[in-house]
This record gives C-alpha cells, structure tokens and sequence, in this order.
C-alpha cells in the first residue's frame, strides 16, 4: 500500500484508486468523472476553488452524475488512505464547499 508520499501521489494521479475493491458497486463514469474534479483542482488556487467547483455542480448535471452519501464516503476513504496532508486539506475543503452549496 503506497504512503503519503510521492508514491501515494501517482496511485491517485493514475487513476489506480479507481480499482480499489471498495469501489466496485459505484458505475465507472461516477469514478472518471471524479478523477478529473478531484485532480484538475489541485493545481488551482485558492481563489479559483469555488468557480471550479460550480462548473463541476454543473457539469455533473448536465451529465446526471449524481452520488449517494454511501458512494461518497467509500470514494473519501480510498482517497484519504493515500493522499499527503496538503492532499487532505484539499479534499476537506472541497467537502465543505459541497455542503455549503447543495
């Protein structure tokens, strides 16, 4: 199992948590399209965060992705077991923008 390192970096930057057994009830698209919001907003700045995030809202309903909280909290746990501390911090941010909006 990688570490919070570089390593744990690449394991979620490649996509292999998607193959987490944890993960095997949530339909493929839902993880893809997870990647992708999760991953491109980590080279955003902090200012960038909410605008992003919007588009994101947006996006997932134009394609009808939506996430039980049960399909949240597996995807959560596979993420946070490997990612750094600044990764978490990320994350957690994220997280409360999602409740603050929907």
């Amino acid at each position: 199992m990688p570490n919070h390192s570089e390593n744990a970096s690449d394991y979620l930057s490649s996509g292999e948590w998607m193959k987490d057994e944890s993960l095997s009830h949530i339909p493929k698209n839902k993880l893809e399209f997870l990647q992708i919001m999760l991953f491109e907003s980590r080279k955003l700045k902090q200012e960038e965060m909410l605008p992003f995030f919007m588009s994101v809202i947006k996006v997932s309903r134009e394609k009808n992705i939506t996430f039980t909280e049960e399909e949240m909290d597996c995807v959560l746990n596979v993420i946070k077991e490997h990612s750094s501390a600044g990764e978490l911090a990320r994350i957690n941010q994220i997280m409360q923008m999602r409740k603050s909006i929907g």
